[in-house]
């Protein structure tokens, strides 16, 4: 309501007003934030991390130049990245219209309106006898003035609320960034090990097309069976199907790769991926130590990301609480008033007015109530989200510790297999030129050098990803003490300590 007042007793009850919003200028609805607790392994507590520090810009370790430049490509280009950059932009134009909101709104109004009485109303001397103009022109132009008064911080928590969004976003865009180099990486080496399958495929069809050829003579010349010279064919065909099945792979993960890139239509179907060493000539970071300082874990962005969510849902319960309280606003006008256009910027014509209103719900019909429920149930959600991103973290630690100490090892075995298995296949042909033994063993040989060899390529993938794994699960890796991260590490003790008092600006370092 407006309680319009002469100037005495507009300053009479403005005053007052003005200093309980001074004095409330503080007070904060929303419950004090406390990050949920974690149940820790003793061995992340207290280990001291002395081995040489991984940087965020983890693919630069394998010493390839082309996976460089793609990931780079990738983090330039890619539409998923772009899509979450733009919703950057959109959180923090949320967080600005948040922050106007707490200032007073000034506007600029202006009118022209006309309209006509009837002389047949009620109680209507007629217009020839009063003297009136029966259609008059009003012209008005005013500066216009109102503030909600933030007395129970509402204004101030939805700040804070979508503040935290934004952060959540920024984070969550770096977590996406992390995301979209490893997967550009893994999809790299997978090429590569495809690369390996293919030419190895490529070199047995050869071979065997080769052996076939000298088996068909002497099949013809009554050396050897029909049963043998049809098994020979049909290993011939196996590894040309093996040939195929390699190349449509390959095509398959350099489309995938593309996209990745952020390449148009155009380059995805005529582009060729660049390749730089062969996947047997890249280089495999050191195993990391079993245990790390349990704060690694806060340089993972999804799990940053996570906490500003819950940090932003316990300052929307503020808010939620806030719309119990009266709502106090403060209005004023100044401008001028005239029935002729010509006289609206005479002192005459000049109006003001200024006043305080006041509105408390009564009867909402449980919206508000509903309202904070939801509040703290999605605050709930949140915090459920976060442990389980907690969870996942550690999930992944353990996995790709164990993959990265386990493949080198898979590999190890797996060159040493190889290298018997073709041993093993000279031994067989040998016997069996010389009549020792019979076709069903050289073709026994042969095949397992081949699926050897094939699995082989996909061990040294395994390897490298295992490496990409531990990148990821530590947020991008770790780095010496006193350096930077790639995202930002916010301090969230420091945060809690400012936030009863005012919230911060988006733009600070929070």
């Amino acid at each position: 309501m407006s309680i319009p007042r002469n100037a005495g007793a507009g300053k009479m009850l403005l005053l007052p007003v003005l200093a309980l919003a001074v004095l409330l200028s503080a007070c904060s609805l929303a419950p004090r934030y406390e990050r949920p607790g974690q149940d820790l392994p003793a061995q992340w507590k207290n280990t001291r991390l002395e081995t040489t520090p991984l940087d965020t810009d983890w693919w630069n370790r394998f010493r390839d130049p082309v996976l460089s430049a793609l990931v780079e490509e990738a983090l330039k280009n890619n539409q998923d990245l772009a899509e979450s950059q733009a919703k950057i932009d959109s959180a923090a134009a949320q967080a600005g219209v948040a922050t106007a909101a707490m200032f007073p709104f000034v506007g600029l109004e202006g009118s022209a309106a006309s309209q006509s009485a009837s002389e047949r109303a009620p109680n209507t001397v007629p217009f020839s006898q009063s003297g009136l103009v029966r259609s008059p022109t009003t012209y008005q132009g005013a500066l216009q003035a109102s503030w909600e008064l933030d007395f129970w911080g509402k204004f101030r928590n939805r700040r804070t609320m979508l503040s935290d969004v934004l952060m959540s976003t920024v984070i969550g865009h770096e977590a996406l960034r992390l995301s979209v180099a490893g997967g550009t990486a893994n999809t790299y080496f997978k090429l590569l090990a495809l690369d390996m399958q293919l030419a190895t495929s490529k070199r047995t069809l050869k071979t065997r097309q080769e052996a076939f050829a000298i088996y068909t003579s002497r099949y013809k010349q009554g050396d050897i069976t029909e049963l043998d010279w049809q098994r020979a064919k049909a290993e011939v065909e196996t590894a040309r199907a093996q040939v195929h099945t390699s190349t449509l792979s390959v095509d398959k993960a350099e489309a995938a790769l593309a996209v990745l890139l952020g390449c148009s239509p155009r380059e995805i179907m005529e582009r060729a991926m660049p390749r730089g060493k062969s996947i047997g000539m890249l280089p495999a970071p050191p195993v990391l130590p079993a245990g790390l300082p349990s704060e690694l874990l806060e340089r993972r962005p999804d799990i940053r990301a996570a906490e500003f969510m819950i940090m932003a849902y316990n300052a929307n319960i503020g808010v939620a609480r806030a719309q119990f309280f009266p709502s106090i606003s403060l209005t004023g006008m100044l401008g001028t008033l005239s029935a002729a256009f010509g006289h609206l910027f005479t002192a005459p014509a000049g109006t003001w007015s200024y006043g305080a209103g006041v509105s408390l719900p009564l009867l909402d019909v449980g919206n508000n109530w509903y309202n904070l429920k939801d509040a703290e149930a999605q605050k709930k959600a949140a915090i459920a989200v976060y442990r389980k991103t907690v969870q996942t973290a550690f999930e992944d630690l353990r996995t790709s510790f164990t993959a990265q100490r386990e493949a080198d090892a898979v590999v190890r075995s797996m060159q040493i297999q190889v290298e018997s298995l073709r041993r093993a296949v000279q031994i067989a042909r040998l016997q069996y030129d010389n009549g020792y033994t019979d076709y069903l063993t050289v073709l026994d040989a042969e095949r397992q050098l081949f699926q050897a060899e094939l699995q082989l390529a996909s061990a040294l993938s395994d390897r490298l990803s295992s490496v990409v794994s531990v990148c990821m699960a530590l947020g991008g890796g770790w780095q010496d003490n006193g350096e930077r991260p790639g995202f930002p590490v916010i301090s969230t003790e420091k945060l809690q300590t400012a936030r009863p008092v005012a919230a911060p600006s988006p733009a600070e370092n929070r």
